[in-house]
């Protein structure tokens, strides 16, 4: 069974618990049971992932990869063949006068497979030749780590063993319960040459597998908490003329850490026995099941079609069609997408159409069904038949035609892995031949590559600075023949939305787009992978008389020259000069409409006239991910030139209506395709894809494809002329809506209009409040940056390129929201109203929801969610003075209370049938949340504020103390507004239970020197000088201070234990907590599961030192509040080369963490999508600077700013156009303990107490304010 058709040829091996699929091509996945060792996602165009060997000559250079993929730089002219047995498989290859034959197979007996390459040296002169492994650690279920790759990541620790030079990598247990699972790669034979368990390390940034970094030169020998393991293996044989040497490396699997290294046994005598052993038991289970060689051979061929989802085997186009519209028709919208219907089983199915008992496919397939099972790939059959009963078998169905309603039968066809109706599908090449990509053209660079005006940025570090205005992020992405672009150590992004709609984009052009969920209905994918940035989307140019072709972004097919990349709030612009040609790309979406404008202009600088094509092309989704959604959208193309796109199974977002188009003016020829397969080519990439070396797009549509939006506008273009051409992307809910939007974005002027809007509302948004400071790192963020952060991404997106959740955070957006309150109050009361709707009439509340059309959620035991809304209701009224808020009547919501035992649930309430005005939501929130454990504090339930402490109280008596102070401080605040309602029983109610409740926190929340954190079920303190890891955390100290609850003395002794123990300056770091979780015997939750120094595990969580840093204000610290806030600017953490190598994220969003243990220290952790953007925010302006609203018609200036500061400014535009105040606060005497003296446009105003009340007129007029501190 030989075939030199690799894409022909895929072979599963398998004991039945260790599980290995490998294709022709080298591509494919090691699992055991549900756990995937290697990453793998099914791609059938690209199909790049799997476990790969790459050979280099050490005297040469040359380098190319053993299998077809990943296809190493100089694979070009390589001979490959493969094939396999019963038992196990080959890859031939002759390539540079060097011959490798690798052979694979797993044992038998044990969770372990190798694979053994026989190098062969065919040339007439001695050879040094390197071998080295590559695979990506995933450790987990493949839907698990596909939803969340980098969160997957997080738990994973490699590390090498120095005895056997075996790598080694386990899951840190996040579950209670959780099995580890311990994973191993060895090598024997040659020399060992290094090793690399550091994805990022071996990739490079902006690099790829085809010419990774790791083969630049010597591998780094890392291990440990890498963030982004890996394993890679190096060994080094010399060959004579004619010589052979054999190589066998191992990967494998056991419950310990012994358990994984005793499977390198298995490469005993060359790993010969097993390889013996395992054809004997492939032979045997052939036998068993009855199958020929030549059936084995096409049954393996036809489960990795299968798994890869190829067209030959599925749901033919027509019936797709049909199966799409009858779907559509009778179920699309209500059911779920992953629903079979009937009372079927979930999961994968054949389905057998027609059949009778003479027909030998059937026959076949069932045995083929069992040879599947006993390989690791368990499915189901349905036969669909009229000829009777046939006879039972476990797993197999039966039904007449009859039996299954129409829309059931659609999700069936559409959901099938393989359809057989009049015999077994032909296993040709499937998906059109590998295409080869030719070497790129080399790409000229003329003229200035930056656009003159650009040059002065601030803060400059080497990679990007801010504009002047401070308006815009700008990336400088040199060009070095060498190393090509220079780019940031990570993706450098921005996060793009309105209300319903938007995208992310990179500096490198990559990114994604959604609409309505930016988790559940993503029109474009979602990579979340920073290292490699891969394309979804992409544009192109090309020179139609020479053929050359680049990205006028810096990807994925740079061209020889520097790019500059602007992120700007609610765009982001591209600049490029190369060929002679001028290029500039602007993104953006409109204020209101639900699509994505891209608009490209190329000006001819040269003196001949070109021709040119532009292509735009998007992977399209239209669902979570590709794997579960891109093989049910059905593409058409309308005749007014638009490309339309919809996904019947997308559940509640069936009815979108996905639309593409190009509007590239008068004169020039517009092609199209929706076809991935024929654009990138099988085994191509977005870097080169096939149609590009196309005369034309071959204009398919239709079902059953993997579908894309891809455009090709031909133009050309005059010396001295410029071109535009604008590429739309977007969604609407009916069909002539989408139609008439493309309509309106032909008017000339729509674009600009719609790009002049944008801006203007972000500058009006943003621009609410400005300051003016002696540091210019915090002026920065506060002046846009922070509160664009915190709507566009936040509120509106809820995504971002390290995490996509898409819901809304019952805790999380209200505390978003009151950030707004300075620019949009109406925000922050929407968001009140909103979030009060969402409470159960017990009181609690959804801890996160999917918005309308889902309406589904997640209700559980965390202890703090609920009080939000109380804290910023409170907040609100005593900001706006808008009492009227309390008034307005929200639903409350029913659904299953939590069983005994059940931590939470994922369910879709129901309205309750009764209400109440935001007051009644409110205190339900406070009246469930009055509880009190064995010291008298609130009880922790499955988490407070720290998510992953979710084991801390889950048996029902562990206490928190940060709890307490939060309490407190809501309490505090919320008496006033119950007393103004007359609500004299509550009044009484919350005051004894507050007054009790400062006397707990006092007492037994106390550990001697600092505050203690919680309390276990069995009641073990954390936080405390006697625990062994976590002593001390930063959230108890700071809202001691915060709540007013601690005594003037231990706030003292308080904020001195976390300025020792959590302060790092030289790191730039307020650690959350320390030392880490590691090994305790107690069991906190999944925040344990972290490795050390990761996210709330021992990391700066910046939420938590925002909180930090206001409580070092309020206590009186000016000096130390003033620099910890400078230190928490993103932009001082990147001021130079070498602070941007340690850091690494963008310097212009705040960052969720920054890791805090080696090798990581100082790195930025998660950006963009974090609360801390607007806590920051507040606690700038509030805290620090000490401006405040208080009732909505006074100013309150209460400054705590160092007093080597000479002067600020703060500057207000009240949000309903009602006036400007301009603050100018001076400190004459370098000494600024208080307010001194104050005017209002000349007129003195009287102080009390060194703070200042200025009263808002409101009458629409520019107003001075005039402070002097002293």
């Amino acid at each position: 069974m030989t075939t030199p058709e690799l894409s022909r040829h895929a072979q599963l091996l398998s004991n039945g618990s260790f599980t290995t699929l490998i294709t022709g091509a080298g591509t494919g996945f090691s699992r055991v049971g549900e756990s995937m060792l290697s990453r793998w996602n099914g791609d059938r165009i690209e199909d790049a992932e799997g476990y790969f060997f790459y050979l280099r000559d050490a005297g040469t250079g040359q380098l190319w990869s053993l299998g077809a993929q990943p296809g190493a730089v100089d694979s070009a002219g390589v001979q490959r063949s493969a094939g396999g047995d019963a038992g196990s498989c080959w890859i031939d290859v002759v390539a540079h006068g060097i011959g490798a034959r690798m052979e694979v197979a797993v044992d038998p007996l044990r969770d372990v497979e190798l694979r053994s390459v026989l190098l062969s040296n065919l040339s007439d002169r001695e050879r040094a030749i390197e071998l080295t492994s590559y695979l990506e650690v995933v450790l987990n279920r493949q839907s698990d780590e596909a939803s969340h790759p980098a969160f997957s990541k997080l738990f994973v620790q490699t590390e090498h063993d120095d005895a056997t030079g075996a790598l080694l990598a386990r899951r840190r247990p996040r579950g209670e319960g959780e099995a580890g699972l311990w994973m191993v790669h060895a090598a024997a034979g040659g020399a060992a040459a290094g090793y690399e368990t550091d994805r990022t390390r071996f990739i490079g940034r902006g690099r790829d597998l085809r010419a990774p970094a790791g083969l630049d030169g010597e591998l780094s020998a890392t291990a440990g908490n890498v963030l982004d393991p890996a394993f890679s293996l190096r060994r080094s044989v010399v060959l004579g003329p004619g010589e052979q040497v054999r190589l066998v490396f191992m990967l494998g699997a056991a419950p310990g850490r012994e358990q994984a290294l005793a499977l390198t046994s298995a490469m005993d005598g060359d790993g010969r026995p097993l390889f013996a052993a395992a054809r004997a038991a492939g032979q045997t289970l052939q036998q068993q099941i009855g199958l020929s060689d030549t059936q084995a051979e096409y049954c393996h061929r036809l489960a990795g079609a299968m798994l890869y989802g190829q067209s030959a085997v599925r749901v033919p186009a027509s019936t797709a069609a049909i199966a799409s519209a009858v779907f559509s028709a009778s179920a699309g919208i209500t059911e779920a997408p992953d629903a079979q219907g009937s009372d079927l089983p979930a999961g994968p199915m054949i389905l057998l159409r027609s059949v009778s008992r003479v027909d030998s496919s059937v026959d076949l397939v069932l045995r083929a069904r069992r040879y599947w099972a006993a390989l690791g790939l368990p499915l189901n059959v349905l036969l669909l038949t009229a000829d009777g009963n046939w006879p039972q078998q476990e797993g197999v169905y039966q039904r007449k035609p009859d039996d299954i309603a129409p829309a059931d039968m659609a999700k069936i066809e559409l959901h099938a892995l393989l359809i057989v109706r009049g015999g077994l599908p032909a296993l040709g090449d499937v998906d059109g031949a590998a295409h080869v990509p030719a070497p790129l053209p080399e790409a000229r660079a003329d003229g200035p590559a930056l656009a003159p005006g650009r040059s002065l940025l601030r803060l400059f570090n080497g990679n990007g600075g801010f504009s002047d205005a401070g308006d815009e992020y700008v990336i400088r992405l040199g060009w070095d023949a060498q190393r090509g672009l220079h780019r940031p150590p990570l993706a450098w992004t921005n996060a793009i939305s309105n209300e319903g709609f938007g995208f992310l984009v990179s500096e490198s052009g990559a990114g994604y787009t959604w609409s309505r969920n930016s988790r559940v209905h993503r029109l474009t994918p979602w990579y979340n992978d920073p290292i490699r940035d891969p394309h979804g989307e992409a544009l192109y140019l090309r020179d139609e008389d020479s053929g050359v072709f680049w990205s006028p972004l810096p990807g994925p097919a740079p061209a020889g020259a520097g790019y500059e990349v602007a992120h700007g709030f609610g765009y982001s612009r591209f600049s490029h000069v190369s060929h002679e040609l001028e290029q500039e790309t602007v993104m953006f979406v409109p204020r209101h409409d639900p699509v994505k404008i891209v608009r490209i202009r190329v000006t001819n600088r040269g003196a001949a006239v070109r021709r040119l094509s532009l292509f735009s092309y998007q992977r399209l989704v239209l669902g979570g991910t590709p794997a579960d959604s891109s093989r049910f959208v059905v593409t058409e193309y309308d005749a007014s030139g638009v490309l339309l796109a919809h996904n019947p199974l997308a559940g509640q977002f069936s009815d979108g209506v996905t639309f593409a188009a190009a509007l590239a003016g008068t004169g020039a020829a517009v092609h199209h395709s929706a076809d991935r397969a024929a654009f990138i080519g099988r085994h191509g990439s977005p870097a080169n894809p096939a149609a590009l070396a196309a005369p034309r797009l071959d204009g398919a549509t239709g079902a059953g494809l993997d579908p894309c939006a891809a455009f090709q506008a031909v133009h050309e273009l005059a010396p001295g002329a410029t071109l535009e051409c604008v590429f739309l992307l977007g969604e609407t809910v009916e069909r002539e809506a989408a139609l008439d939007l493309v309509q309106r974005y032909k008017a000339p002027g729509a674009v600009q209009t719609a790009f002049d809007e944008i801006t203007a509302f972000w500058r009006h948004t943003v621009g609410a409040v400005q300051v003016t400071t002696p540091v210019p790192a915090v002026d920065l963020m506060q002046n846009g940056w922070l509160a664009y952060q915190n709507l566009s991404c936040r509120i509106w997106g809820r995504s971002a390129y390290y995490q996509s959740g898409g819901a809304l955070g019952y805790r999380d957006q209200l505390q978003d929201s009151s950030a707004m309150i300075y620019a949009r109050p109406d925000l922050t009361r929407q968001q009140i109203r909103i979030h009060a709707a969402h409470q159960f009439v017990e009181g609690d509340v959804l801890h996160w929801w999917h918005t309308a059309p889902m309406e589904q959620g997640l209700r559980t035991r965390f202890a703090d969610d609920l009080l939000w809304l109380p804290y910023v209701t409170a907040f609100y009224i005593t900001t706006t003075g808008d009492w009227s808020v309390l008034d307005e009547i929200e639903p409350f919501l029913s659904a299953p209370l939590l069983e005994e035992g059940e931590d939470e649930i994922y369910l879709k309430p129901e309205l309750s049938g009764s209400s109440g005005d935001v007051y009644e939501h409110c205190c339900r929130a406070l009246d469930r949340s009055l509880t009190q454990g064995a010291h008298g504090l609130p009880l922790m339930g499955t988490g407070d504020w720290n998510d992953g402490m979710n084991r801390v109280g889950r048996e029902g008596r562990g206490e928190s103390v940060w709890m307490g102070f939060f309490l407190s401080r809501i309490i505090k605040d919320f008496l006033p507004i119950c007393e103004k309602r007359g609500d004299s029983a509550r009044v009484m109610i919350y005051s004894a239970y507050h007054d009790h409740l400062d006397h707990a926190l006092n007492a037994d929340g106390w550990d001697g020197e600092w505050y203690r954190r919680a309390f276990y079920d069995n009641g073990a303190v954390i936080g405390s000088k006697d625990s062994d890891e976590c002593q001390i955390d930063a959230l108890a100290q700071a809202w001691a201070v915060i709540s007013e609850v601690a005594p003037p003395q231990r706030a003292k002794l308080a904020l001195d234990a976390m300025e020792q123990r959590l302060v790092s300056v030289p790191d730039k770091l307020i650690r959350l907590l320390t030392p880490a979780f590691v090994n305790t015997p107690n069991d906190p939750g999944y925040i344990k599961g972290y490795v050390a120094g990761v996210r709330e595990n021992g990391g700066q969580y910046t939420h938590a030192a925002c909180w930090a840093v206001r409580a070092m204000a309020e206590a009186g610290r000016r000096d130390r509040a003033a620099a910890l806030l400078e230190m928490l600017s993103p932009a001082s953490h990147a001021l130079d080369p070498a602070a941007v190598a340690v850091y690494q994220v963008e310097p212009y969003v705040i960052a969720a963490d920054i890791y805090g243990e080696a090798p990581h220290v100082g790195r930025g952790g998660w950006t963009w999508y974090t609360g801390s953007s607007g806590w920051m925010y507040r606690v700038g302006l509030e805290s620090v600077l000490g401006f405040r609203i208080e009732g909505g018609n006074t100013i309150v200036m209460s400054p705590r700013i160092p007093d080597e500061w000479p002067e600020f400014t703060v500057k207000h535009q009240l949000p309903d156009d009602g006036g400007s105040y301009e603050i100018v606060v001076r400190n004459p005497q370098r000494s600024a303990g208080g307010v001194l003296s104050a005017t209002l446009d000349g007129a003195a105003l009287a102080v009390y107490d060194g703070i200042a009340r200025i009263p808002m007129l409101r009458d629409g007029a520019a107003h001075r304010i005039e402070l002097v501190m002293g």
